[in-house]
Formats: structure tokens, sequence, C-alpha cells
């Protein structure tokens, strides 16, 4: 299966302070297009995403099921299917010791690409990473994928 991996936060949808709160996640411009595109390409969607608010302590993991979810209900919108959301809590300067650690999941690291795509058997050679930060086009060259980085995301008011 190939698959488009996407970032969260500046690539699928507006990078602003409050996007662990469902109702102030809204998709970029054009993004809705853009997936029904590759989505007629036979591409499948799986969010990527460092979350280092938790190992900051400023967000509680039990947010992400909230998030995924509302991420899942917009791409649904476009009638596109998001295929999975996978996340990482770590920093290795985080305040919560559970998360503050490295780890083989935070970006450029290509845990979460490894992960995806022996859960969801996807030919990482086929697929593509796309992200607004040069650490998404590093997992992407270090997963085996393809990079590319969309147009920058501005938000609007929260």
């Amino acid at each position: 299966m190939k698959t488009v991996f996407l970032d969260k936060d500046g690539a699928l949808v507006h990078d602003n302070p409050c996007n662990v709160e469902p109702r102030c996640i809204t998709l970029c411009n054009g993004a809705g297009p853009a997936l029904r595109l590759l989505a007629r390409l036979d591409f499948r969607f799986i969010i990527v995403s460092d979350q280092a608010a938790i190992a900051h302590g400023q967000v509680d993991e039990v947010a992400m099921a909230p998030v995924a979810d509302r991420l899942g209900e917009l791409m649904a919108r476009e009638r596109v299917a998001l295929d999975g959301f996978y996340y990482c809590p770590h920093h290795p300067k985080g305040s919560v010791t559970r998360y503050a650690h490295a780890c083989s999941c935070r970006k450029p690291q290509p845990g979460l690409l490894l992960k995806a795509a022996s859960e969801h058997q996807i030919d990482l050679r086929a697929s593509w990473v796309l992200g607004a930060r040069l650490h998404d086009v590093e997992v992407g060259n270090r997963a085996g994928c393809r990079p590319a980085s969309p147009p920058t995301c501005t938000p609007p008011p929260c």
C-alpha cells in the first residue's frame, strides 16, 4: 500500500497554539482538494506528529484521542479516510519523567513511520512524507520515503 504520511501542524492543519483543542483544528487551505486528488491516485493517509507538549506537561496524553477523532472527521468531510494517527509524546528535555527521554519515534527518527508501515503493510519506497519542517524531510529520507513540503499554512485566529 502506498501512503502519504502527513505531519499534523503546518502541513495538514493550521499550526496554532491550541491545536489540541478539537474545535480549533482546521485544515489548511487547499488541503481538501489535494487529499482528494491523492486518494484518487490510490494513496492512503497516515498522520505522524511530534507532540512534545505532552513531555513538557502542557497537554495530557488523553487529549490525543479527541484530536485524532477531529482529524478523521475533517478528512471524512473531504471524502477521504484517515488510516492512522501516530504521535510521539517524548522530548529529551521534557518535565514529565515518563516522556522525558530520547526515542526512536521523535522526528527525524523514523520510528513512527516504521511502526505504521509494519501495522498497515505500507510500501515505504512508494510513499511520501508531507511536512512543513526540515525534520519531516529528514524522517522521510531515513524511512525510505520521498519527502515533500507544502506551502506555509497560515493559521486563522482560534
